[in-house]
């Protein structure tokens, strides 16, 4: 299987423009929570030193893995964003909740 997840920490105030971005290189769907925490460009104003921050999770085919990426860093240099960081994983098995089929890397 050739599915691949990417998951990135990116800041709250690229979502919309970054949802564009996403949509212009065909991912047909992507899970967005806010988190916390601090890295590189920690917020020194506050006790903890966390910062807000989205995470978004995504599976596409291991052959857009790149476009993907590439968007997702076109989208911080537009946005002025310098903090950032994506994993990518290897994904076992996709199964749609829906119906139960496995999901193919195709249809990503």
């Amino acid at each position: 299987m050739s599915i691949r997840r990417i998951t990135a920490i990116v800041p709250v105030n690229i979502l919309e423009t970054l949802e564009k971005h996403l949509r212009g290189c065909g991912v047909p769907g992507v899970t967005v929570e806010r988190v916390q925490g601090y890295g590189r460009h920690p917020n020194y104003f506050r006790r903890d030193l966390m910062k807000d921050n989205a995470k978004l999770v995504l599976y596409t085919d291991k052959a857009k893995v790149d476009t993907v990426i590439a968007a997702i860093i076109c989208c911080e240099h537009e946005c002025g964003a310098t903090a950032g960081i994506l994993a990518v994983d290897r994904v076992e098995r996709l199964v749609s909740l829906a119906d139960g089929a496995d999901v193919m890397a195709e249809s990503l």
